[in-house]
């Protein structure tokens, strides 16, 4: 390695020369070959105008790489900078101001960079910050980027201070870029004040998803997914150096993924790492404070006293952050903290091997403390490592609700405890069932709280708990009743219960007294009774308050906001369930299940107001995860928004198979509600196809062909009912039985509009509207539309009337020509909806041909309308066109309809002629 000597002219002549390696005034070769770090890049390159950058982070995060690959990137572009890299032999203050010097000079030199390196011995601070300021100050008309590396080897000597008043005095134009292990050594307070500092911490360090993949498959490796490849990412959680050790291991073996989540085979390399690298370079109270508080997943400085009583353990831990001893902070107020999970592994396997005595000494410790503090899971976990399981189970008993409230994988940890213990616990096992509830596994639901209500049975025939106990116990078992009578869709058995516990049971866990108006929100909403549901979600949310736990907010408004939607305050659900999606992407991720529960509805919300490009993404991102847990409300919300979205596009294939996919749901679960919905869905679609017989046979299987009565409303009914009454009214349209179908259509809309159920009653005046259009009644057609607009018009309900079609659209066109326009929110609307109609594709039809006519055509004509257009062309009556296309006169009646509202003209004899002229019929 080549070295130069360096002095200064100005220099006394009783100092010594020293040589020093060149490679302290380069990055290292290597930073230009690793995985390039472009965004962390582009923010350095933004805050080159500020006076000081700091990197800090533990070892192997990648500080030198990143500042190497910013000190090239500014060379290339013209900039002047320079290089020093420290360490244990710079500290002096005359090697670490001489290299300063060779630094600055370095900068100034024009051509490719020189291989030298120097000091100068100048004992006096002021003496060497008035030598280097004037160095400075001979080409100070261009910008100076100094880049320092690792600055903490200067901790504690005169050299840091004199970096400080370099940095304090520094001429304008100079700019330091310095590296940290752990926290700064130097004062910047006064410039960061100013807004003069830039920082990069841990935080921004940490490798992302995209950064890993970058590095694993530089190294060849780019096969691995899956949950064990999940579980990898979070055990390195973004370290590079470990990352950089893994992929040489994984590069060897690829099958070692499985011990790289544990310490154990291949992962002794991080042990040695840690031993040899990390933990014998720490004073005794420094090791001794690491493997005490490595028994913690996170700890505080009063829980620290705790469990080490003798300790100054804030100024331990003030230690073991400037050492950068892989210590992340939990918050910004630096009162939780943790360590990297590689790191806590292996101090929890020293201290448990060289002292397992005092390792569950700890660890009783740590739960008597969280127990204390109402931090009752990680006491419950602590109990465990100490080896009491008795005492773990005896705090899942006492504090479950607590525990599943905040935990929502708490089931994970009723797993560890033995079976025959759990089993004697009621609280326990009705705090399963409900978690049971959320996954859908009912079937171990029902055996859970059958277990439970036998255990308490038991207890009570012993005598072995207080009146005041039993009473919470059996209140407690009916709450689970009803949880699993609205998981599974019993809306009537669930107003029943809430109201009873709601009545009896007062001194409940605020998060289960939530449940209670939660629960009824749901049973009153499926009962078609909406007038009370703000009142109820006032209620709700003075428990939910207290209660601590995000999650059941989200839950809450997967409830709520579908009731709000039911009445028109659209605006209302989106702000709502927009924010519970935030807290669920928070606490459970992007994509995650938890966040499906309202991103279904949201998305059918976004899809009703004709944003359809929100409902995409929304269903893109969370539809796959829609079915993993959550109620039966955001299954129905999700596989029918994209079956339209689906046949918006045309694709009748895709929407068909999202309808095949909420049936099979539906009946594996038995949830009648979605296989109803699911099932007038469908015969929407295959009416708008032609598809008569279809719907007929349909009819048939589901018993939907019964007398009008049957489907009728009546005191008592619910969404479900309405759902069947759909499906029965579009068998009717097959059928041709226009006259039942209108009458049961007003029944409905009549019941309805006495509900609040804005949106139904808007479904039912548009079935109105179009069976007084099929049975020649136009003007009640007309009405009928009106009078919806009227209440569509405040909600932003607009794809309800786009999804009606050609029928529609010509009906709008008529209305708006004869109309008074009074300038209405109704005739807004109507004019709004026209223009939508105008950029709307129509659904699921073939393309017309094109035509010189200038009047606007609907939409084009199916091969089975053209074949019936020709057979009217040709003389034939309705009844010999059935006939002949083995379908009832009704059907046929139907299909001219349909041809009449694309062509825009109402006669039969002159439908041929205005179809030929537009280019639909040869």
């Amino acid at each position: 390695m080549s070295s130069v000597p360096f002095s200064l002219t100005s220099a006394p002549h009783n100092l010594k020369q020293v040589f020093l390696p060149s490679s302290k005034l380069q990055p290292p070769a290597e930073c230009s070959h690793l995985v390039r770090r472009d965004q962390l890049c582009k923010r350095l390159k933004h805050a080159s105008n500020v006076a000081l950058a700091i990197l800090q982070s533990p070892p192997g995060y990648g500080r030198s790489t990143l500042m190497g690959q910013h000190y090239r990137q500014l060379r290339q572009d013209g900039q002047r900078v320079g290089w020093l890299a420290l360490n244990e032999d710079d500290r002096a203050l005359t090697t670490f101001s001489a290299g300063l010097k060779g630094v600055i000079e370095l900068a100034d030199q024009a051509g490719p960079m020189v291989d030298t390196y120097t000091r100068v011995g100048e004992t006096e601070l002021k003496q060497a910050l008035t030598a280097l300021l004037a160095l400075l100050q001979v080409n100070s008309e261009r910008p100076l980027y100094l880049f320092i590396d690792d600055v903490h080897h200067l901790s504690g000597t005169d050299s840091v201070r004199l970096l400080s008043m370099l940095i304090e005095h520094a001429p304008q134009g100079l700019h330091f870029i310095l590296s940290f292990l752990g926290d700064p050594c130097l004062s910047v307070a006064r410039h960061r004040m100013h807004g003069q500092v830039f920082d990069l911490t841990l935080k921004d360090l940490r490798f992302t998803h995209g950064e890993m993949s970058a590095l694993l498959a530089s190294h060849g490796i780019s096969s691995l997914d899956g949950e064990p490849l999940a579980e990898f990412e979070a055990r390195m959680d973004g370290w590079v150096g470990g990352l950089r050790l893994a992929a040489l291991l994984l590069q060897r073996n690829p099958a070692q993924l499985d011990n790289l989540v544990r310490l154990t085979g291949e992962r002794r390399q991080f042990a040695e790492f840690f031993m040899q690298d990390v933990l014998l370079r720490q004073p005794v109270k420094v090791q001794e404070f690491l493997l005490h508080t490595a028994i913690l997943e996170r700890f505080s400085i009063p829980l620290c006293q705790t469990i080490m009583p003798d300790n100054d353990n804030r100024e331990l831990l003030r230690e073991c952050e400037q050492r950068g001893l892989f210590l992340l902070p939990l918050d910004d107020e630096g009162k939780w903290y943790r360590y990297h999970p590689l790191f806590a592994e292996f101090l929890r396997q020293q201290l448990q091997e060289r002292q397992p005595e005092l390792f569950r000494q700890l660890s009783r410790r740590a739960s008597d403390w969280f127990c204390d503090n109402e931090y009752y899971s990680d006491a419950f976990s602590h109990a465990l490592v100490a080896g009491e399981s008795l005492r773990a189970v005896e705090l899942m008993d006492a504090y479950c609700e607590e525990i599943f409230s905040v935990d929502g994988d708490a089931g994970r940890l009723v797993d560890l405890l033995p079976p025959e213990q759990t089993i004697r616990f009621p609280r326990i096992l009705l705090a399963l069932s409900w978690n049971m509830l959320v996954l859908w596994q009912f079937e171990i639901a029902g055996q859970l709280i059958t277990q439970a209500a036998t255990r308490i049975e038991v207890l009570e025939a012993e005598g072995q708990i207080s009146e005041t106990e039993l009473r919470n116990l059996k209140n407690l078992l009916l709450h689970r009743q009803m949880m699993m009578a609205m998981f599974t869709d019993n809306a009537r058995n669930v107003e029943q219960m809430a109201d009873q516990l709601i009545e009896d049971y007062e001194d409940a866990h605020p998060l289960v007294r939530a449940s209670l108006y939660t629960a009824l929100i749901y049973a009153r909403r499926e009962s078609l009774k909406l007038d009370d549901i703000e009142y109820l979600n006032k209620l709700a949310n003075e428990h939910l308050s207290r209660s601590g736990s995000p999650m059941a907010h989200v839950f809450h408004q997967a409830i709520v906001g579908p009731a709000r939607y039911m009445t028109g305050r659209t605006h209302l659900a989106v702000q709502s369930l927009t924010e519970a999606l935030r807290i669920a992407e928070r606490i459970a991720g992007k994509g995650s299940p938890q966040a499906a529960v309202v991103a279904m509805h949201l998305a059918r919300i976004h899809f009703e107001r004709d944003e359809l490009s929100l409902s995409r993404q929304l269903l893109d991102e969370y539809l796959p995860k829609a079915a993993s847990k959550g109620f039966v409300d955001q299954t129905v919300a999700g596989w029918l928004t994209q079956a339209k979205l689906s046949m918006i596009d045309a694709d009748a294939v895709t929407a068909f198979k999202m309808l095949d996919q909420a049936e099979l749901f539906a009946e594996t679960y038995h949830l009648e509600r979605l296989r109803l919905f699911t099932l007038a869905e469908r015969l929407k679609w295959l009416l708008r196809q032609g598809e008569i017989n279809e719907v007929i046979r349909l009819g048939r299987k589901y018993d939907l062909r019964g007398a009008i009565a049957s489907v009728a409303p009546h005191q008592g009914v619910s969404s479900r009912d309405e759902a069947r009454a759909l499906c029965w009214i579009r068998v009717a349209f097959a059928e041709d039985r226009l006259v039942d179908a209108l009458n049961q259509a007003k029944q409905w809309r009549h019941f309805l509009s006495a509900t609040n159920a804005v949106r139904s009653v808007l479904r039912w005046d548009l079935i109105i509207a179009h069976l007084a259009l099929l049975s020649g009644d136009q003007r009640a057609a007309q009405r009928t539309l009106r009078r919806a607009m009227f209440k569509a018009a405040p909600t932003g309900f607009i794809r309800v009337f786009l999804d009606e079609g050609a029928w529609l659209e010509t009906l709008l066109r008529e209305q708006l020509r004869s109309a008074n326009l009074l300038g209405e929110q109704a005739d807004v609307f109507a004019s709004e909806l026209l223009k939508r109609f105008g950029g709307d594709q129509p659904v699921a039809t073939m393309s017309a041909s094109p035509s010189n006519d200038t009047t606007p055509v609907a939409g084009a004509l199916t091969s089975r309308e053209i074949e019936i257009l020709k057979m009217v062309d040709a003389g034939l009556l309705n009844r010999e066109i059935g006939g002949k296309l083995g379908m009832t006169e009704g059907s046929v009646k139907w299909y001219l309809q349909q041809v009449y509202d694309k062509i825009g003209i109402r006669r039969r004899s002159l439908a041929a002629d205005r179809a030929r002229q537009l280019g639909m019929l040869q």
